[in-house]
Formats: C-alpha cells, structure tokens, sequence
C-alpha cells in the first residue's frame, strides 16, 4: 500500500464528491479506491457497512450472504425496501449500494460461507468484514483468515449491546480462543451423527435494534478503513458497547496455545492457468507430482461423497458433494426410500476412477486451494486455483 502522503489535497467540493476526506491527513483516496473489501452478511450490520464503505468510495465491495428479506428485516436495513420482499439479500443491497455511489464496484456472492467459497477469494482481498449473526460462519471466517494469512474485523450485536474485533493472525487472540465448550455445543447442533448438516434446526432469534446496529458497524467499517491505510490497529481486543449505560470499554482476549485455529497454509502455490471448470483431477495431481514428488496425492478440506449406495434397492448414484452441504433427508433412497450408504473419500492418488472429473464437478468452487502432500519428501504444498481470479472477481 502507498506510503501516507505529506501533503493535504484539497480538491472542488462542486466536482469531487470525497472532497471533505481531503482534511484527513492520513486519507488517501487512491488507497480507498483501489481497496477490495469481503463482507460477509447482509443483514442489519451488513446494511450499515456496506452504506458506509459506498459513501466512502470504497473501489471494490464483494457482497456474501445466503438469505432471501423477509419483513423483519426492513426495521433494521437501510438498503432494503419493502418492494424487495423475497428477494436475495445481496442483490438488492448492491442495487443500493450502487444508486449511493456509482463509482463502487461491486460483485454478489449468494452461498454458505462455511462450505462454498473458494478459499483463495480471502486471499486476494484487502480487508474482511464479519456481519453475522452466528458461531459457525464467524470460526469458519476465522479459520479461513489464519490459513492465508488475513485479518478480519468482526462485530456482534444484542439489544443496546454490541462487540467490535480485529482479529489478525499471529497477533493476540483469534476468534476461536474466545469460544466455550457451550458455543461448540451449539455449532455442532447443526449437524446429525454422520455430520449431515440438518435442515430445520431451532435458530434462535437475536433480539437487535438499528441503532446498535449502525454503532457497531461504523466502528467495523472504521477499523476496515485503517487496515488498509496501514493503520494501527489492536488485534485480540475487544471494543464493548453498553448501550443501556452509555459504557465503551476495550478488554483483551487470552491466547489458547492449542487453538485449533492456528494453523496458515504454506506455501500457497498459485496457479495461474488452472480453474475449477477446466482443470480435471488429473492435470492437478499432474502438477502436484511435477512439483514435489511422484508420490504426492491430492487432499480436500473435508470429506467429499462420492456416490450412495440404497441397502434395499441396491441403485447406486454419483453424488461428488462435501458431506457438509449434504442434508440428512438425502441419506433416504429416492426411489425407494430405503436408507442410503455413503462412499467417500477426501484424498486422491492416482487410482481412483474419476481422474477425468473436472474439479467443480468434485465440489470444489472457483478459486480453492487444494492441498497437495508427499509421502517420501515429508512436504506438502497448497495449489490456488488462480485461473479463476480473472473471471470470479469481476466486478460490475
């Protein structure tokens, strides 16, 4: 990033509408122009964000949330109408975002950001906004955020009450250091025995208003702002708002040693020609031998399901799915409604009948990163699917 300049630019309040951060003396609007900021939810902390980092001329916004606007949500978000009933969250909030300020880029991702995010868009990302709702997303956000190395600024809201964190890594405490044996309890709620994700889990609703709302998220947005100016920020604390008694305070996070969340992925090898729908199995296993050993293998993040076998019509289909985007009702037969083996794997060595498979149709999305290890070297290498940079992050 630029260096801050020595000089304030003061440009015509008539022709330039970012005149007024011109009396900033760190501001650089180049720096803010050309910045490319995830946020991730498009709810009430998501509406204010994404509002704020418009008016600033924030150049490139990427939008990810899974939701559809209901009613509800219209007493707490700025960017929607209620014209935009049904509607995906992100759509309609990249239409506002763009009738605010038509210089901003912005791209839509509507998916589960546990599961369906190629892990190299945090990589080429500048700043990640956490404005969720639930323990999930934020620990996965968290664990993507240490694999490659980025930090993160989260926020939380309830009632009057509200929490602002920077979480970087290798600097004070992560997101999962602060989690209780309680909050696993309730991420693993979501999932069956067989880590079938269930569809109709009790959500409990968080009760918020849109005045913490827009507190919360201008304090988000501001440390966004001096991430990347290069500012100092104070990673592993976190700012508390008391709304009830008009307290703000800072408390800092201890480390846990054994945090499994400590874990960055290196070295991250990009590869400029291969994405998720042109690249088979084989060209990458190709290239994952070409750069280590002959004996090197493929391995996913998670275990995919290859096929599912019916213990009582004995039909067998192709599924090629993460088994965590596999709901439980899908273990029953389609045909017969008997129950449903599954075969899965989550590494690939060369044997394997479905080497011809491009790599989205084994579930992995544009821009992932796959890791690649050596037996007899004792080495492994992490392969980004870099070909998909050009097309995945085009803005509109």
């Amino acid at each position: 990033m630029s260096e801050t300049p020595e000089t304030i630019v003061i440009t015509d309040p008539d022709s330039d509408r970012y005149h007024t951060f011109g009396y900033i003396s760190w501001w650089q609007q180049e720096v803010v122009r050309n910045a490319t900021i995830l946020v991730v939810g498009a709810g009430a902390l998501g509406n204010e964000v994404l509002k704020n980092l418009a008016l600033m001329g924030i150049g490139n916004i990427i939008i990810a949330d899974f939701d559809t606007i209901e009613d509800s949500n219209l007493s707490r978000s700025v960017l929607f109408r209620a014209s935009d009933r049904g509607r995906r969250k992100v759509d309609a909030a990249a239409e506002r975002v763009k009738e605010l300020n038509p210089d901003v880029n912005v791209k839509t991702w509507h998916g589960n950001i546990n599961f369906e995010m190629g892990l190299g868009v945090f990589r080429h990302v500048d700043a990640i906004v956490g404005c969720l709702d639930n323990r999930e997303a934020r620990l996965s956000i968290n664990r993507f955020s240490w694999q490659i190395n980025r930090p993160w600024v989260d926020g939380a809201i309830q009632e009057l009450m509200g929490i602002v964190r920077v979480f970087w890594p290798g600097q004070g405490a992560c997101y999962e250091c602060t989690l209780t044996d309680l909050d696993y309890q309730i991420i693993n709620l979501r999932y069956s025995c067989p880590l079938l994700a269930r569809q109709n889990i009790l959500q409990g609703k968080v009760p918020t208003t849109p005045t913490s709302a827009s507190i919360v998220a201008a304090m988000q947005t501001q440390e966004a702002l001096k991430l990347i100016h290069d500012m100092e920020v104070q990673p592993g604390k976190a700012v508390m708002i008391n709304g009830l008694t008009n307290d703000i305070y800072t408390t800092e996070y201890p480390v846990k040693e054994s945090c499994m969340s400590h874990a960055m992925l290196e070295p991250i090898v990009a590869l400029d020609g291969a994405t998720a729908v042109s690249t088979t199995l084989a060209e990458l296993l190709t290239i994952a031998r070409e750069q280590l050993a002959d004996d090197a293998v493929l391995e996913f993040d998670g275990e995919i399901v290859t096929t599912m076998h019916c213990l009582d019509c004995g039909e067998e289909f192709p599924i090629f799915r993460k088994m965590a985007r596999l709901y439980e009702n899908e273990s029953a037969c389609p045909n017969c409604g008997g129950r449903r083996e599954m075969s899965m794997t989550h590494r690939v060595d060369g044997s394997e009948e479905f080497l011809n498979r491009i790599l989205a149709e084994m579930d992995v999305p544009p821009l992932g990163i796959i890791r690649a290890r050596s037996v007899s070297k004792k080495e492994s290498i992490y392969l980004e699917l870099t070909g998909d940079k050009e097309t995945f992050l085009k803005f509109d």
